[in-house]
C-alpha cells in the first residue's frame, strides 16, 4: 500500500512555520500512520499504552520550530492498524525511519513507546543518535518485579468481562493515571483519551510474533549515546526504581525528575517537560557539531 502524504502549513505560537505531512506506512502486517512536522534533526515522538500521537501536541508545538518531529500511531493503536505486538514495534520504527529516508533519529518514548524505544536502542544501534526513556518499565531480568499481573493484564479480564467503559474507570483510578488534584481539566482529557482508544489488544489479545526478542537488563550496559531518563515526582514506585538502575547501567545517561507529575508528566508540566527536552536535544546538538 502506497504512502499518502498530505501536506500543509501550520503557523506555531513562536511565529513559525513548520511543514507537516501526514501518512501510513506498510510494515508487512500493518499500515503505520504517521505524521511530520518541521525540518532539521529527526525527533521520534512514541506514545504510551491505550494512547495515540494526538498526546504529543504540546511536545511538537515546542519541538518543530527547531526539529523534524516524527509522531505515529504504534501498531493496534489510534489509525494504526494490526494488532499490538511489542516483538514488532521496535521493527516497525526502523521500517518508518527507512520510509522517510530518515538514517538517525533522537527517539523518545513514553512508558510502553519507553520499552519500543529501549529496544529499538538495542537492536538498531546505528539508528538514533539520542535517546529518552519517560516512565520506562522493567526490562527482562529487573528484580525485583511485583508478584501481581501487571495492569494491562487484569484490565484485559475487566474489558472482556465488563466493557472497555469499566476497564477505564478501574485506570483512571489506579497510581498510574495520578494527577494533581487540582487539574481537573486533566481528568477530562483522560477519559476523553480512553474513550478514543478501541481496546483492540484488550478484547482481542494476540500472541507476539516474535520478531524482536525483549529487552534485557544486561543488554542496556551497551547503550552508547546520550540518554536522558525523565519521570515523574509522584511516578510509581517501581518505574522510579527501573530509572535509577537504568541510569547506574548506561554510560552516558543523566535523569530529570518533573515536579507535581506523575507517569504523564508532560500532560501535568508541559512546560517544566518541554524545557528539559529541549535542553537535553540541544547538548546533544552542541556534542555532535549540529547547527
Amino acid at each position: 500500500m502506497k504512502a499518502l502524504l498530505v501536506v500543509a502549513c501550520l503557523v506555531w505560537p513562536a511565529a513559525s512555520i513548520a511543514q507537516v505531512r501526514t501518512g501510513g506506512v506498510n510494515v508487512g502486517d500493518a499500515v503505520i500512520s504517521y505524521e511530520s512536522t518541521g525540518q532539521g534533526q529527526a525527533v521520534v515522538l512514541i506514545h504510551g499504552w491505550a494512547q495515540d500521537m494526538s498526546i504529543w501536541d504540546a511536545q511538537v508545538a515546542a519541538l518543530s520550530p527547531r526539529y523534524r518531529v516524527i509522531r505515529y500511531d504504534v501498531r493496534g493503536f489510534g489509525e494504526s492498524g494490526g494488532f499490538a505486538d511489542l516483538s514488532a514495534d521496535a521493527d516497525d520504527l526502523r521500517v518508518l525511519l527507512d520510509s522517510l529516508h530518515i538514517p538517525q533519529a533522537y527517539v523518545l518514548g513514553l512508558s510502553r513507546g519507553a520499552v519500543i524505544a529501549l529496544g529499538f536502542a538495542v537492536n538498531f544501534p546505528s539508528r538514533l543518535s539520542a535517546l529518552v526513556l519517560y516512565g520506562v518499565g522493567p526490562p527482562t531480568g529487573f528484580q525485583p518485579m511485583p508478584d501481581e499481573p501487571g495492569p494491562v493484564v487484569l484490565l484485559g479480564e475487566i474489558a472482556r468481562k465488563h466493557g472497555l467503559d469499566s476497564a477505564g474507570k478501574v485506570l483512571l483510578s489506579l497510581p498510574l493515571a495520578w494527577m494533581p488534584p487540582e487539574r481537573t481539566d486533566l481528568q477530562e482529557a483522560l477519559r476523553a483519551a480512553w474513550a478514543r482508544y478501541k481496546g483492540r489488544d484488550l478484547l482481542d489479545p494476540r500472541p507476539p510474533a516474535g520478531r524482536i526478542p525483549r529487552t534485557r537488563l544486561e543488554q542496556v550496559n551497551g547503550i552508547r549515546v546520550p540518554t536522558l531518563i525523565i519521570h515523574g515526582d509522584h511516578e510509581m514506585p517501581l518505574f522510579q526504581l527501573v530509572a535509577d538502575t537504568l541510569l547506574r547501567r548506561i554510560p552516558d545517561a543523566r535523569k530529570v525528575v518533573i515536579t507535581n507529575g506523575g507517569h504523564g508528566a508532560h500532560f501535568a508540566q508541559p512546560r517544566q517537560f518541554n524545557d528539559a527536552m529541549l535542553a537535553f536535544f540541544r547538548s546533544v546538538d552542541s556534542r555532535t557539531g549540529k547547527p
